[in-house]
């Protein structure tokens, strides 16, 4: 059922981080934004069970509809928004690995995107079984974007990411630097920034994405369209035109 689903979806991307606080949902977010304003047709799947955002992000208390053909997620912001979190409320949800990945699994069998150009997954952290679960079901049409930031440790944590990503052949759109300082992409990040990381396994480095106080702001005010207003949005526009 969701091969069957997924066929209708152009392109299906995986925004992975491999570790938690590097902005990954807030890309995701921005990037379904951005593309669904260029006038593609564009669904935001947060398959991070154990912390889901795009709700709070698009401030969006919308049930899907239950229709004879599924669940008709609601549109908000142009974008089509799927995430657990309509129907948990804030609630926690209490699950093992294997359970939050059928959650995951449930939510993609049961949702009734239509004909979408671009379905964007913002992935739980780590490479555990929701990533593992979803590299295996994806498709042709699969492409995976690692973020990561410049430091050190999150970019050790994306090189085991992109290990994983290779060995399961899954096309990489490439690696995105998020929260950067000038100073410290002068620098680099050791042995491991994220241009060397990029260049190591031979995909593409998207560019560095500026660390930007307004972000937080929007994020605070639940406005996606103050995020787009951002100089994080507008170095990740070109980024998008790439997928």
């Amino acid at each position: 059922m969701i091969r069957s689903r997924l066929r209708k979806v152009g392109s299906v991307v995986l925004v992975l981080s491999g570790k938690g606080g590097v902005g990954k949902s807030v890309v995701s977010a921005a990037l379904a934004a951005q593309l669904a304003r260029g006038g593609k047709r564009v669904g935001l799947m947060d398959a991070d069970i154990y912390g889901p955002s795009a709700a709070l992000l698009f401030n969006s208390d919308l049930l899907p509809e239950e229709g004879e053909a599924g669940l008709t997620p609601p549109m908000v912001g142009g974008v089509k928004l799927m995430s657990v979190d309509l129907f948990a409320s804030g609630r926690p949800i209490p699950l093992t690995g294997r359970g939050a990945s059928q959650v995951v699994l449930e939510l993609l069998a049961l949702t009734d995107w239509g004909t979408l150009d671009y379905l964007i997954v913002d992935m739980p952290p780590a490479t555990g079984d929701i990533m593992l679960t979803l590299t295996s079901i994806g498709g042709n049409g699969l492409k995976a974007l690692v973020v990561t930031m410049p430091d050190v440790l999150s970019t050790s944590v994306a090189h085991r990411v992109l290990e994983l990503l290779q060995s399961g052949n899954i096309a990489t759109i490439g690696v995105l630097e998020n929260m950067s300082r000038a100073s410290q992409s002068r620098r680099g990040a050791g042995e491991r920034g994220p241009r060397r990381l990029a260049k190591e396994f031979g995909v593409p480095f998207l560019g560095a994405l500026p660390y930007d106080p307004r972000v937080s702001a929007a994020v605070d005010a639940k406005d996606i369209a103050r995020l787009l207003t951002t100089a994080f949005a507008a170095r990740l526009g070109p980024i998008g035109s790439r997928i």
